[in-house]
């Protein structure tokens, strides 16, 4: 009999706890450093504790990738499995280098995949490869599933400001300050672990109807998932709004802090899987 399946991924999969736990699915934190302090996320700080530090910080957050011993520990509670560890885009952190180098004390058991992704983008191909595994799929088997999700997956944003932008260093004082006066909203997308422009609009209702559009444009869906940074609400809406494009259910994600660190408060996302 052939060893089983495991799959291991990083906190930035956002994937619901319940489903990680649901498939034995391990999990290894990213790093959340504030005014000084580094805490694993999602272990040391909530999600909720974050947004109401926010405000309050002397420095802007910033986040660290786990080290390679973090991602060993993991590997190495998975036992005699074979395991995949799908994480977070390479072109976007040093994660998935993280995971390689630990991958190396293993002997090719473990396999470490660049989901080119983050969020629920990264977390349907974490999600599918556990699905697989659980119904006993072997490696190759396994591997062909993510990529096909991989090569499926849409994930887009509508940020509310560009101050979190400038304040992490990826976008200048001039293009905050123009954004600000205009009330802009930038669109954007992550695709093959980079990001890129889908559009500006002016106001919040403009970026929904926007996001809306694009993913009326794709067609049939497997699978929708709504991420937002302290947006409840709004996700929700947006779930109802969308819940009859896809074959189940929208899921409703908080973003990790790790990626509201970067785009702040306010954000709503989409991560789609198109129909095979």
């Amino acid at each position: 009999m052939p060893p089983a399946v495991r799959i291991v991924t990083d906190s930035n999969a956002d994937l619901p706890a319940a489903l990680a736990a649901q498939h034995a699915i391990g999990v290894v934190p990213s790093l959340l450093n504030l005014d000084g302090r580094s805490y694993r996320e999602g272990v040391d700080i909530s999600r909720t504790e974050f947004y109401e530090r926010l405000p309050t910080l002397k420095q802007p957050p910033t986040s660290a990738a786990p080290s390679t011993g973090d991602f060993e520990a993991v590997f190495r509670a998975c036992g005699d499995a074979l395991v995949v560890s799908i994480n977070l885009a390479s072109k976007l952190s040093a994660v998935y280098n993280a995971a390689r180098l630990a991958a190396e004390s293993f002997g090719g058991r473990v396999t470490v995949i660049d989901s080119a992704s983050v969020s629920m983008g990264q977390g349907w191909q974490v999600l599918a490869a556990a699905e697989a595994a659980t119904a006993g799929a072997g490696l190759e088997a396994v591997l062909d599933i993510v990529r096909s999700v991989q090569r499926r997956v849409r994930l887009m944003a509508a940020l509310d400001t560009v101050e979190y932008l400038r304040r992490s260093g990826r976008a200048s004082s001039l293009t905050t300050l123009m954004g600000e006066l205009l009330q802009i909203k930038p669109l954007i997308e992550i695709a093959n672990g980079e990001v890129r422009a889908l559009g500006r609009v002016r106001t919040r209702e403009k970026a929904r109807d926007s996001l809306v559009a694009h993913i009326e444009a794709l067609g049939p869906l497997e699978r929708l998932a709504v991420v937002h940074t302290a947006a409840l609400a709004d996700a929700q809406a947006l779930a109802a709004q969308l819940a009859p494009r896809a074959a189940e259910p929208p899921v409703v994600v908080e973003a990790t802090s790790i990626l509201a660190a970067h785009v702040g408060p306010g954000t709503l996302g989409l991560a789609a899987l198109t129909a095979d």
